[in-house]
């Protein structure tokens, strides 16, 4: 009777933790913004959702006396001139009616291509990632002790499984 050929046993499958690692979360947001901010002239959250917060002074009575003051609003804003471009704009449709819009369209490169010029050109961007790359890997190793406190708070509440430092 012929002997059988015993197969080699694998080592186990290695999963990836599925917490969410804030600190690369955090370094990721950051490097978005470089990028936003260069090609679109926007923060990501704008660039995402299209709604963008203006601030403008108005008057305000403040113990019966009339006082400057800033407001914010936020609100979906398209710019048809293309001086800062968003996801909904890039998809041809106005949010509020279902319409198309005149920003982004047919230009989409040449409106990055101005804002990339306006905002110091492709060398700005590029040496904003590489600092930030250096300053994240810096500060990991800088602050090893204090990551290692807060791993030790996620764990001891167990956070652990679902969020990473």
């Amino acid at each position: 009777m012929a002997s059988r050929k015993s197969k080699a046993k694998s080592a186990p499958r290695r999963r990836s933790s599925p917490a969410l690692n804030v600190v690369n979360l955090a370094q990721t947001y950051l490097q978005t913004a470089i990028v936003t901010q260069a090609a679109f002239r926007t923060t990501p959250y704008e660039f995402f959702t299209g709604i963008q917060t203006s601030r403008y002074a108005t008057t305000a009575i403040v113990n019966n006396q009339k006082v400057s003051v800033w407001s914010t609003k936020s609100q979906y804003m398209p710019i048809a001139n293309g001086s800062q471009l968003t996801l909904p704009e890039l998809f041809g449709k106005d949010k509020k009616d279902g319409t198309a819009i005149a920003a982004g369209g047919g230009q989409f490169w040449e409106d990055v291509k101005t804002n990339i010029e306006l905002s110091g050109g492709w060398m700005k961007p590029a040496i904003q990632t590489v600092a930030l790359n250096v300053g994240f890997t810096v500060g990991k190793r800088v602050f090893k002790d204090q990551l290692g406190i807060v791993r030790k708070g996620l764990k001891m509440a167990k956070l652990d499984r679902m969020v990473k430092v």
